[in-house]
């Protein structure tokens, strides 16, 4: 995920939020310079490699990973692991996770792969024809449903008598089918009814 959600410090993304880790579980990053490694009720031991120092973090306290290098950090009890990013930098890095025996917890973060140009320009072109090609289908559509109300209108208007025509006000509408002249009645009821019901009252 990449939200701006991130309170402390206030310049980072969420890569990873509320990765939960058993006693003895861990993660490996690569390429992950930059990175934000925070603890949430646990304490982690994180090893950079080619640091002989071992970093301790515990419960509310974070390390800013420093070089490219694979990073282990391991799960000394139950912890709660969140990873952010500087909203700067691009997403170069993986994450993996391992279980206490070694197997893969089902963890894994790694940046989406990005076409070229070329790539690019031929999904723009994709998106571009299913678009039109939706509004068409949307326009149809909409023209057989008008066509349907039309012949509903029609069909209703023929079952009339001619003195129930006269007597709602459909005779006046001369056109050249049942359907036409239904059809200006409908508008004519549509924006003139205010003007009728004043009539009435």
């Amino acid at each position: 995920m990449d939200r701006r959600t991130w309170k402390e410090p206030v310049d980072e993304r969420i890569v990873a939020d509320g990765i939960f880790l058993e006693h003895g579980a861990g993660l490996r990053i690569t390429q992950g310079t930059r990175l934000l490694v925070s603890a949430h009720g646990g304490t982690l031991w994180i090893t950079e490699e080619g640091n002989p120092a071992d970093i301790l973090v515990k419960p509310g306290t974070w390390h800013r990973i420093a070089t490219d290098a694979p990073v282990l950090v391991y799960a000394l009890e139950a912890a709660s692991v969140t990873i952010s990013a500087p909203l700067g930098i691009p997403a170069r890095w993986t994450v993996d996770g391992k279980g206490p025996g070694g197997r893969s917890n089902g963890v894994h973060i790694a940046p989406r792969k990005r076409g070229g140009r070329t790539g690019r320009d031929l999904w723009a072109w994709v998106l571009r024809r299913y678009r039109s090609g939706a509004h068409a289908a949307r326009g149809l559509r909409q023209s057989a449903r008008d066509a349907e109300l039309r012949e509903h209108v029609a069909r209703l208007a023929a079952q009339l008598d001619a003195r129930t025509r006269r007597d709602i006000g459909l005779e006046q509408f001369d056109g050249a089918s049942a359907a036409e002249r239904a059809e200006r009645y409908r508008w004519h009821h549509d924006f003139s009814w205010p003007s009728r019901e004043k009539t009435f009252i």
